[in-house]
């Protein structure tokens, strides 16, 4: 019996469903910054896998990430269990950018990310802005 009033205890603070609730910040909730931006890391490898694979396919074209989810080659970014980043492809002569910030700066991600036909994915701590190709690379 203690061990599941101390479980329902602890859900109960998880859940923020206690006598108190306090906004959430990013110190509060490290892990979860870090695997949202592990997820969109994730997303943007996904992203230029998607854009390699429709190259060879058209012929040298580069696609959005609405062409890329309509053809099959990837899975809708804003659907499903990946949250927190905003993701955004662009076609440019050439090549393509694919970037993504965090959803609420500090509450879901704190660094935004950067990806283009060099396959070099690129980062840092924009305050929520966008990422760039004069970001440092991401190992």
């Amino acid at each position: 019996m203690k061990r599941v009033l101390w479980f329902m205890a602890l859900a109960v603070l998880l859940t923020g469903c206690g006598p108190t609730k306090t906004e959430v910040t990013y110190e509060q909730v490290p892990q979860v910054v870090a695997g949202n931006e592990m997820a969109a890391q994730a997303r943007l490898r996904s992203i230029v896998s998607a854009e390699m694979s429709y190259t060879m396919e058209s012929g040298g074209e580069f696609a959005s990430l609405d062409a890329l989810v309509e053809k099959g080659l990837m899975a809708d970014p804003s659907r499903g269990k990946l949250t927190g980043y905003r993701f955004n492809v662009r076609v440019k002569s050439g090549g393509f950018e694919a970037t993504a910030e965090p959803e609420r700066y500090g509450i879901t991600g704190k660094r935004s990310f950067f990806v283009d036909e060099s396959r070099i994915l690129r980062g840092a701590d924009k305050r929520g802005s966008s990422a760039s190709a004069s970001d440092p690379e991401i190992q």
